[in-house]
């Protein structure tokens, strides 16, 4: 299948910010125009972490280890503060891009495909980031360990692709909704393209399980070793080369697992680690979609926020922390700590969006970006693929920025 190398966006050519990943660094003169920063961002199969370090869902034909010199320029976002006004989503909506909900990405090749949560797992492909369209479907049919586990499963929800020791892994979930009676699963491919002779997914069968226990109440889930909610998961695998599964949402709260690097499943003893939490008490307690990556010297923890779905009354939105250690602890810009219900916001609403949440950040045409989705009252609230430049300022903290202007 013949394929064209992924046009240049047509973004305005003004300077960006990019963070030194160093808190409390801030620089006493106005932003310059030629500052350099290098970034150790292993473009290697593994780590999710997609800023600094390894990028599992960047290039994989990259060579391990890969230094990429970042040659950025200082962009003033107005301050150090959170506010930035939100930048346009690149994506035409006059293009197959909806229903898209809980999107992840990565390229192969000269394509982009996003994978949604959806019936039976739908993927879509890009050659510029901005036209998609619809190109299949992982499963022909619910796993049949899923239908047995959970008879009511009718979905593959909240999918993470990313590629690892030659094969792309796909961790995908079901579960009841409002019950943490869920599954976490895992499927792998050597190739994306559907048309090509090796394309096929195999399914590895479960991976993480939550149930209740108490089957009449339903809230109170995980395992013999922990309380938690084995959905939204990430594979992530950090600088020394082990990896980790980050997931689970408002019962038990955002976790972090090790997994066997050969078998990617959590030990029988795993230990669990609390990145973030909130607390049950509040209106809107939910907490989900957790995302690493690595930038410079610190892991930077993506969350959603409130109830996704709620039409023209959701709050949904994404918020930031970060740790100079993997497990933690997690603060916000304002050193408040993410297991106290912490978070520095990022993105709510955008124009005529709403319920901007679920986001994962990936690199592509010498930019930052983040990934997630929003939804159009003026369309039925239905779900779509926003991605939007996401930048870095001099504390090294991101935001979603519009572009300079002279």
């Amino acid at each position: 299948m013949h394929r064209t190398r992924p046009q240049h966006i047509p973004f305005s050519t003004k300077k960006v910010s990019i963070a030194s990943g160093k808190s409390g660094s801030a620089r006493e003169e106005e932003p310059r125009t030629t500052t350099w920063f290098f970034f150790s961002r292993s473009l290697t199969s593994v780590s999710r972490s997609r800023k600094a370090v390894p990028m599992a869902k960047d290039r994989p034909w990259s060579s391990t280890g890969l230094m990429l010199m970042v040659a950025l320029t200082l962009f003033g976002c107005e301050s150090d503060e959170t506010a930035c006004m939100a930048n346009d989503n690149i994506v035409d909506l006059q293009s197959t891009t909806s229903p898209i909900h809980d999107p992840t990405i990565i390229a192969e090749n000269d394509t982009y495909y996003v994978f949604s949560s959806s019936p039976l797992g739908s993927f879509y492909t890009s050659t510029d980031l901005q036209s998609w369209r619809h190109a299949g479907e992982v499963f022909t049919d619910i796993p049949a360990w899923l239908a047995q586990a959970i008879p009511e499963a009718d979905h593959i929800g909240s999918p993470d692709i990313s590629f690892y020791e030659g094969r792309y892994l796909l961790f995908y979930q079901s579960h009841i909704s409002n019950t943490c009676n869920a599954a976490t699963g895992l499927a792998t491919n050597t190739v994306l393209d559907p048309l090509h002779p090796d394309y096929l997914w195999v399914d590895h069968g479960l991976i993480l399980r939550s149930t209740p226990f108490y089957e009449d109440i339903g809230i109170y889930c995980g395992d013999e070793n922990s309380t938690f909610n084995a959905i939204d998961a990430q594979f992530f695998v950090d600088g020394e080369k082990k990896p980790w599964l980050v997931f689970g949402s408002t019962i038990g709260g955002i976790k972090l697992i090790p997994l066997d690097p050969l078998s990617l499943r959590p030990p029988v003893k795993a230990q669990y680690t609390t990145l973030a939490q909130r607390w049950l008490f509040l209106n809107d307690p939910i907490i989900e979609a957790p995302y690493l990556i690595k930038m410079g010297e610190y892991y930077y923890l993506f969350l959603s926020f409130n109830h996704c779905c709620l039409d023209d009354k959701t709050q949904y939105q994404i918020r930031v922390g970060r740790a100079d250690k993997i497990t933690g602890p997690y603060f916000d810009k304002d050193g408040w700590p993410l297991w106290l219900g912490g978070g520095t916001p990022l993105i709510q609403r955008d124009g005529a969006f709403i319920g901007t949440g679920h986001g994962e950040v990936f690199s592509a045409e010498g930019r930052d970006w983040l990934v997630h989705h929003a939804k159009l009252p003026a369309q039925n609230y239905r779900a779509h693929l926003n991605i939007r430049e996401l930048r870095w300022n001099r504390d090294g903290w991101p935001s979603v920025c519009g572009q300079a202007t002279d």
